[in-house]
């Protein structure tokens, strides 16, 4: 059988994002992280502050990330729960010109008389 390099702890981080990030409002939250370029920097924020991240020799496609250690995964909360303040409070300025604006109905001007 063939085996293969994988990141357990960038899997897991993966597969943790989707979760966390229902917790949180869809504006500006969810949309800002729909961005795959932010995506990919709090993934990568987590990966350098996570202790022992490394690389894993294991059997081609047959490895779960049902084994993971809940120690691990509550670490990896943790992180980003961090990451996505820090990111959205770095990068505050950049989001609001990528993502749009939440208009609460009966507020913005009607449209309907020209």
């Amino acid at each position: 059988m063939t085996k293969t390099m994988v990141n357990l702890n960038e899997q897991l981080i993966i597969s943790e994002v989707e979760a966390v990030l229902d917790n949180y409002p869809h504006h500006p939250y969810q949309q800002a992280f729909a961005i795959p370029e932010l995506r990919q920097e709090l993934v990568a924020y987590v990966l350098n502050r996570l202790p022992g991240a490394g690389m894993y020799v294991t059997e081609a496609a047959n490895w779960s990330l049902q084994h993971s250690c809940t120690a691990r995964r509550l670490e990896i909360e943790k992180l980003l729960h961090q990451g996505i303040q820090e990111i959205l409070q770095q990068r505050g300025d950049w989001i609001s010109h990528h993502i749009p604006q939440v208009v609460e109905a009966g507020r913005e001007p009607s449209h309907w008389f020209g």
